[in-house]
């Protein structure tokens, strides 16, 4: 493993990324670092991992001041559902990896991430899920690789225009955009056109309790054709329209 290249040593290299806008380049490159992480995790070499995470990270600190708290906050709640996710595939009690799931989300949603906790937090979100991993090491698998690389793009470009064809257009660079398509299906149990929905929905749940943002607002940021449309969506996903979710739950908080 400590003999591969990684992703993120060569990420540099390619042009659609160098292009970016410096904001998507720090997300981009986070999602890639904790993919390749991943590989070291289902190996079983977590500290060899955390070296790896901290080592790019530190080289990486002029992007990851370039992204908001919130922007930071969103990736290592990417994290915490991919680690989450790893140990629910692969062990038989998974209550343990839901109910730290839910307990980070739930911390993370009320703290602040500069970029001098951000490394600190994803040492101890990994550290914290490792210890409840059985320490067998979990086999990789390429199938599984273009799932991440499904889930990483997705949740670096919610605020885009984003649809199943622009999702393979970025995994296709290595995959067959079938196997894509049936290897996703098969990890995640839903197609990639219901987890981008999901995600912008859970997003747009966030921004209507974390901002005065409007409705129409909220909408075009997470570019939805319009605010019915968004509305529409967002009753079809939770039962209620936007306006009912913020109302009910500014009231709980």
């Amino acid at each position: 493993m400590g003999t591969e290249i990684q992703f993120v040593q060569y990420l540099h290299q390619m042009r659609d990324y160098n292009d970016q806008h410096p904001t998507t380049k720090g997300l981009i490159l986070l999602g890639y670092l904790e993919r390749d992480f991943i590989r070291f995790y289902r190996a079983g070499k977590v500290e060899e991992g955390i070296r790896f995470v901290k080592e790019n990270l530190t080289r990486s600190r002029d992007l990851l001041n370039k992204l908001s708290s919130e922007e930071k906050q969103l990736q290592l709640s990417a994290l915490v559902d991919v680690l989450a996710f790893e140990g629910m595939q692969n062990h038989a009690e998974i209550y343990e990896f839901v109910q730290l799931r839910n307990d980070y989300h739930h911390w993370l949603d009320k703290l602040p991430v500069t970029t001098e906790r951000y490394q600190p937090l994803v040492v101890q979100i990994i550290r914290d899920f490792a210890a409840i991993a059985q320490p067998n090491a979990l086999t990789y698998s390429a199938h599984l690789e273009s799932t991440l690389d499904v889930l990483y793009y997705t949740n670096a470009h919610l605020h885009d225009h984003l649809t199943v064809k622009k999702v393979l257009a970025h995994v296709n660079q290595r995959c067959n955009p079938e196997t894509v398509r049936r290897a996703f299906s098969q990890e995640m149990h839903m197609s990639i056109r219901d987890y981008i929905n999901a995600k912008k929905i859970q997003e747009a749940e966030h921004m209507l309790l974390a901002t005065d943002h409007t409705i129409r607002v909220i909408a075009a940021e997470l570019s939805f054709y319009d605010a019915a449309d968004f509305s529409k969506r967002f009753k079809k996903e939770t039962g209620q329209t936007p306006l009912e979710y913020r109302q009910e739950n500014t009231r709980r908080a």
